[in-house]
């Protein structure tokens, strides 16, 4: 008898330690690394033209099946017009070309608004780019920006459109000083805020960067209709994780955007401490029935309260597009309905511009995993030069 009781005494001794290990590995995978010393930009900033790349460094590890890939940091333009240092990651086939690849932007969704929360620093910093081994394959170089604050030091400025887009076409421009084999080619694809990303950055693109040739722009559950995302996700808790984080983003963006106007006093140290939580981090989700929706932090309407409502209506991407259109979304996204993209694909459709809207069943959100090879393969008929044929009114 003693000696069944030793073992049921060893066994649970053994639970014990596999759960007090187990909960430090998932500390350890659930907590972003912090980024290295590659990401602190020198100051001041070296002089160069926007693309210009500070630093480099080779990626060895989990990269795809025939790729090589380049950590970068390079210059890129701010709000205000001034010179900024942007991290990313460009990514290539292996080998020689005889002719200049194509290029794919890539631009991420929603992952969080601090540096941790960047990508290119990541193990795997490839894990989170749709589609990758597909791109590397077709013989696409891929280059996916970190977004300033993303990696560098700073607060990331979250859905300002203009910032997004300077990131992105910089990304690209950095490619090609990296790689002699990049061409001026490239096309746009990015989902969530990544969609709401690209539509800017394919606004801005003949004036911005107008040395590059855009084929074509393609969303995936893009984040338009910003003033019907607060209130769709007011009450929500999935509103008071992401809208928390364009809120206290824009707070650290504008000058004039105080949190005190709209941030309850007694709510600020709770609100402060979920919009700073990065969605690289799988407790951001097992914890999402404790996160109170967006109105419990709130003392006033950031709809209704300036400056607060000239900067929401500010960033929604409405910008003419001269080049073929792709929106995609999921008709069971539940996060960012899909009317949305059904409403915009009409609206540029009466402008005359050439959209084309494709509509997924049962896809959720973003859904660009789902919507990958027919986005490559529109992606690669724009590149091919061939028609998009009639798409709007149907």
């Amino acid at each position: 008898m003693k000696r069944v009781w030793r073992w049921i005494a060893v066994l649970g001794l053994v639970i014990v330690l596999l759960l007090v290990i187990g909960g430090v590995l998932f500390l350890r995978a659930a907590t972003p690394p912090a980024p290295s010393a590659f990401y602190t930009p020198p100051a001041p900033l070296p002089p160069g033209v926007p693309g210009t790349i500070i630093r480099s460094e080779p990626i060895t590890t989990n990269l795809p099946e025939g790729a090589v890939a380049w950590r970068i940091l390079y210059l890129s333009t701010g709000l205000q017009g001034e010179p900024i240092a942007v991290s990313g990651i460009v990514i290539a086939p292996e080998g020689e070309s005889a002719a200049p690849r194509p290029v794919i932007a890539w631009a991420f969704g929603t992952l969080g608004v601090v540096p941790e929360c960047g990508t290119s620093h990541r193990n795997d910093p490839f894990a989170l780019i749709s589609a990758l081994d597909v791109m590397v394959r077709e013989g696409f170089i891929v280059a996916a920006t970190d977004y300033p604050g993303r990696g560098t030091p700073g607060i990331h400025p979250y859905l300002v459109g203009p910032v997004e887009a300077h990131a992105i076409l910089d990304a690209v421009r950095a490619a090609q000083r990296l790689d002699a084999a990049v061409g001026d080619r490239f096309a746009l694809w990015g989902a969530s805020q990544g969609g709401h990303a690209v539509l800017w950055a394919a606004h801005r693109a003949p004036e911005y960067a107008p040395e590059l040739v855009l084929v074509g722009a393609a969303t995936q559950a893009a984040a338009i209709d910003l003033p019907g995302l607060f209130e769709a996700t007011l009450d929500r808790p999935i509103g008071g994780l992401l809208m928390s984080q364009a809120l206290y983003a824009w707070g650290h963006t504008y000058p004039d955007a105080d949190l005190d106007t709209i941030i309850a006093p007694e709510r600020r140290a709770q609100f402060e401490n979920l919009a700073r939580t990065c969605l690289t981090n799988p407790l951001a989700f097992v914890r999402m029935r404790e996160i109170p929706p967006l109105s419990a932090f709130l003392r006033a309407d950031p709809l209704a309260l300036e400056p607060w409502r000239t900067i929401v209506h500010a960033n929604v991407p409405h910008g003419a597009i001269v080049v073929p259109l792709l929106i995609t979304h999921g008709t069971d996204d539940p996060l960012i309905p899909l009317e949305g993209s059904v409403a915009e694909a009409a609206r540029r459709c009466t402008q005359g511009e050439d959209v084309t809207l494709m509509r997924f069943p049962g896809v959720g959100h973003p859904g660009s995993d789902d919507t990958g090879a027919s986005t490559i393969g529109w992606i690669q008929d724009r590149f091919a030069g061939r028609s998009t044929g009639p798409t709007c009114g149907r």
